[in-house]
């Protein structure tokens, strides 16, 4: 009777919790603009070892639409390997907005991306900084719907982006991408900012500066997340997570479990310094799984079943109005994979993060 009491609470959590999360997504549509606002505006893209990836993204950073003489891409090849650069210096020639900038060695705070990225940066003078991957497609409206949710309280605008999937393994990791983006954006629209992702990621130049910028915040091997943090306990500025289709980056998946690995561990160890919120947003979920198992092992009934059931609608319902918003309806037929994956990571991640000394990331040990 106690595991069926446990299961109820956490079931009701769980439904109170995403019905909050569906009101923040509806909220992030209907966010105020700041319509007409042009400022100058800098992207900054580091790239390590990114021959396959970097002329797609090169390509449609070439296809924007905003005034030339207000925008500057700076690419920083972060002592790549392979051909990288030679890539770059190719397609950036004659095109006069582009800016290669190659990575000296960093110290100190300065290791892996976030010293590549605080390079890119100090080469770069525009208002607003706005980030993505080198494995990044961005839309031709990025920069314009992103820039207009600066507001003058805004000091940070989120966005999201949605993996390429081609197969089950690279569709379970684009729902659960759409769905901790989905996370991201509906709880910073109710007033809690958990984190901006750096793929698709913008922050006015005068906050960085105030925070004293990469050189000044602590090392994290989730950099953008340290960023955010920062600016929004060290700043009056807030942050807004808009979802919206003009400014939806398109990326790559992982190709193989050992990258994917790689990727949830960074993930994890980064989340470990989440505020106090974000531990009990992400716990409603772990504890409410954690009794789903407990409940299959010591107490199976009609309880534990209609307990999985709520479960499986709640997120496939989730999963489906974020995939309908951005047009991408088609990924739905991933979400049993998906749900088997979430349901598992979502239980052994805290544990292999809390117990990770080191995270491997682009062949760095960080």
């Amino acid at each position: 009777m106690i595991m069926d009491y446990l299961l109820i609470i956490a079931g009701i959590l769980f439904a109170f919790e995403f019905a909050l999360f569906f009101w923040g997504i509806y909220k992030s549509q209907k966010l105020k603009r700041n319509e007409g606002f042009e400022p100058s505006v800098s992207i900054i893209v580091a790239a390590r070892n990114e021959e396959k990836s970097i002329k797609p993204c090169l390509e449609s950073l070439a296809l924007l639409d905003y005034p030339r003489d207000k925008i500057e891409i700076v690419i920083i090849n972060d002592q790549s390997q392979d051909i990288t650069e030679d890539i770059i210096r190719d397609f950036i020639k004659n095109k006069q907005y582009f800016k290669l900038v190659n990575a000296d060695p960093g110290k100190d705070n300065l290791k892996g991306k976030t010293n590549a990225l605080s390079q890119g940066i100090e080469a770069s003078s525009g208002e607003i900084i706005l980030f993505t991957d080198a494995d990044c497609i961005v839309p031709q409206t990025w920069v314009k719907e992103t820039v207009s949710f600066f507001t003058e309280d805004v000091g940070i605008v989120g966005g999201f982006t949605l993996l390429k999937a081609k197969n089950t393994f690279e569709g379970l990791q684009s729902l659960d991408w759409l769905f901790v983006f989905g996370v991201a954006c509906a709880t910073s629209t109710l007033g809690i900012s958990l984190t901006g992702v750096g793929n698709n990621l913008a922050v006015r130049r005068s906050a960085y500066n105030k925070v004293g910028g990469y050189r000044q915040i602590p090392f994290s091997v989730t950099e953008d997340y340290a960023l955010t943090r920062s600016i929004l306990k060290e700043t009056g500025y807030q942050m807004v997570f808009p979802f919206s289709r003009n400014s939806l980056v398109i990326s790559s998946p992982c190709f193989t479990f050992v990258d994917l690995y790689r990727q949830k561990i960074r993930w994890g160890v980064g989340g470990l310094d989440m505020i106090t919120a974000g531990f009990v947003i992400f716990g409603v979920v772990f504890a409410f799984n954690l009794l789903l198992i407990a409940g299959l092992i010591f107490q199976p009934g009609f309880i534990l079943l209609l307990t999985v059931l709520l479960k499986i609608l709640i997120d496939f319902s989730f999963v489906s109005y974020l995939l309908i918003k951005t047009n991408k309806y088609r990924y739905i037929r991933y979400f049993i994979a998906f749900e088997i994956y979430f349901f598992l990571y979502v239980i052994i991640l805290p544990s292999l993060a809390y117990l990770t000394k080191t995270v491997k990331w682009k062949d760095r040990k960080l």
